[in-house]
């Protein structure tokens, strides 16, 4: 199918990018009205299912994907609302904070997965969101585009319990907050962060199961 619609996501082993228009061939000749995605990871299959007209439920276990799926699937303030806000934010100095004491690196160091003025601009940034006191979907949309801008200039191949052994080339990139590509919200959409067996217990036409694997 060539019609798939643009989904976003970070670089991640599990991306579904490539598959998803065979999910589309799979599913579209169907009579569907709902759908749950139920290990929805970086949620690229309920942004599709969305874009399609399907009533989706985004459902995972991780914090991270319950902010793209309230990013994609839920927030529908224009992208005019959220502009000013990822200017300001661009604009702050970055300073010494959790994140660069945990994950910020220098040339010297031989394993880290960002650089320093990477993860300096990090912690002033999620500092600054949390002053905000926004509501919680407005925070996701700009909680979504500091990941992305984070994962534009990090250390790894998409497993983040594994770092290059040299710094990439990207790495040495300044980040920077850009706008989500986010889509007109046309579907009753919920998202949940649970486990798998308490989301089936709601119906839906089409369940799409990607289970976890790995370690």
């Amino acid at each position: 199918m060539t019609n798939v619609p643009k989904t976003e996501g970070i670089k991640y082993a599990g991306s579904k990018l490539k598959i998803l228009p065979y999910i589309m061939g799979m599913t579209s000749e169907l009579d569907i009205n709902s759908a749950l995605d139920a290990f929805s990871g970086t949620t690229r299959v309920a942004q599709m299912f969305a874009q399609f007209g399907y009533n989706t439920t985004s459902n995972d276990l991780s914090e991270w994907s319950k902010v793209f799926g309230t990013c994609y699937l839920l927030s529908d303030k224009p992208d005019s609302y959220y502009q000013p806000m990822i200017d300001e934010l661009n604009s702050l100095e970055g300073k010494y904070g959790w994140f660069s004491e945990h994950y910020g690196g220098t040339d010297q160091d031989g394993k880290k997965p960002f650089q320093l003025k990477n993860t300096m601009k990090l912690d002033t940034i999620r500092e600054e969101i949390d002053k905000w006191n926004l509501e919680y979907n407005d925070k996701c949309v700009l909680l979504t585009s500091l990941i992305y801008a984070m994962d534009a200039v990090d250390n790894t191949i998409g497993h983040y319990a594994s770092y290059l052994s040299k710094w990439s080339m990207r790495s040495y990139k300044d980040m920077k907050m850009i706008l989500p590509h986010r889509f007109p919200i046309t579907t009753n959409n919920c998202v949940l962060q649970g486990d798998v067996f308490d989301a089936v217990k709601t119906y839906h036409d089409l369940v799409y199961f990607d289970p976890p694997y790995g370690s």
